[in-house]
């Protein structure tokens, strides 16, 4: 399944697209003060084991409330102070909190503003610094009068390649470093600039770069075991064989992996993919598997303790592609994974979930891209 950005909505046909806004050589600069601020009315907390989202399917005994509105969200990323960062496709990287604990966000204030398809976020933990992936470029923004409104940006990297697909979501390491993903820019060949169909991974005290991993058409998130620091990626695959191949896909990434993009796919046993690194988990074909992380914490069921959740977004190509959270437990064959997915949540027709981030407190965050919503999945009480 093809995810493309254009006028504010995910496509699957093949377009032109702009170049990035900002392609200057790094640089610091003092940044305009947003303007926009918004302080919803809170929602008082509501029983346990409630489901907000009319014709949502849930396991017994979880909750899932509307934790805020917000136009179109991407990317989430949570601070040390627990608040979460929101990139949106109106071009704004926002602050939510939740202050009262209830469960839903209180306030709301526009961190940043003016980026072009800003589809990732991440929170440098030491500085505070805040990093943008948006078409093309990655921009760190500080806020040095802790004022929650960024007054420094500094461009990390900028002229990387975009077409069908851009540079995705970033995540921080284990080892300190920066992961992002980069989506083709094709639907199925062989691109010129190798960083594309890659995972990138940048040391940002010196700004290098290396390739991690290749053959990947779209790894659109990135998120790391929690135990053992490896790392996964979803992946979607070409859109030009039909409405039944090739699967989406739950990736282990290893250093100078091959995964197989744009000739081999789903098992990987047609002749010249020997060398390549199959899925360890699928999904159904076009339909877009998104926003990944692992569950850590102690509040769900202990049988949930290390699995990873992955987001389904849905199908402008498709009809009829269920949509949802899926849940997949994993295990170690010899040096590989094997993973058996299976549905957490089933959204209803007409949401398209995008982002999923577990927070501080143990919910599972998920962002309905085209209803504008974020919703908050906790085991027991909402709050």
């Amino acid at each position: 399944m093809t995810i493309v950005l254009v006028a504010c909505q995910f496509v699957t046909s093949t377009v032109s697209l702009p170049a990035p806004t900002k392609t200057s050589a790094p640089t610091e600069t003092t940044l305009p003060q947003p303007t926009a601020t918004d302080a919803p009315t809170p929602i008082p907390t509501i029983p346990a084991f409630v489901v907000e989202l009319k014709g949502a399917e849930i396991p017994q005994g979880f909750s899932l409330i509307k934790f805020a509105d917000l136009y179109r969200p991407t990317a989430f990323a949570f601070d040390d102070q627990g608040r979460l960062f929101v990139t949106s496709q109106d071009g704004n990287v926002y602050i939510l909190h939740d202050e009262d604990k209830d469960g839903r966000a209180d306030s709301r204030s526009t961190f940043a503003t003016g980026y072009y398809f800003p589809v990732g976020v991440a929170v440098h933990t030491p500085s505070g610094d805040v990093y943008v992936s948006y078409q093309g470029a990655i921009t760190v923004l500080s806020d040095t009068d802790k004022d929650e409104r960024a007054d420094k940006e500094k461009i990390f990297v900028d002229n990387l390649p975009t077409g069908r697909h851009q540079n995705d979501n970033l995540k921080f390491g284990p080892d300190g470093k920066l992961y992002v993903g980069l989506g083709s820019t094709c639907d199925a060949c062989e691109d010129s600039d190798p960083r594309s169909a890659a995972i990138l991974r940048f040391d940002i005290a010196t700004g290098q770069s290396e390739i991690f991993a290749t053959g990947m058409r779209n790894p659109y998130d990135l998120a790391f075991q929690p135990v053992t620091g490896e790392l996964f990626a979803t992946d979607n695959g070409r859109d030009d064989l039909g409405m039944d191949s090739p699967f989406e896909e739950l990736n282990h990434i290893v250093q100078r992996g091959d995964y197989g993009y744009p000739s081999c796919w789903n098992e990987q046993t047609s002749a010249g993919c020997e060398d390549t690194i199959p899925a360890v988990a699928f999904f159904e074909a076009h339909s877009s598997a998104d926003g990944l992380d692992f569950y850590n914490g102690k509040t769900f069921p202990a049988e949930y303790r290390e699995n990873a959740f992955v987001s389904i977004f849905g199908s402008w190509l498709k009809p009829n592609v269920q949509t949802g959270i899926q849940r997949v437990v994993l295990s170690k064959v010899g040096d590989r994974y094997k993973g058996e997915a299976s549905w957490f949540v089933r959204f209803p027709k007409g949401s398209m979930p995008l982002p999923v981030l577990f927070g501080p407190d143990d919910a599972l965050y998920v962002g309905d891209y085209i209803n504008d919503a974020i919703y908050r999945i906790s085991y027991g009480l909402p709050q």
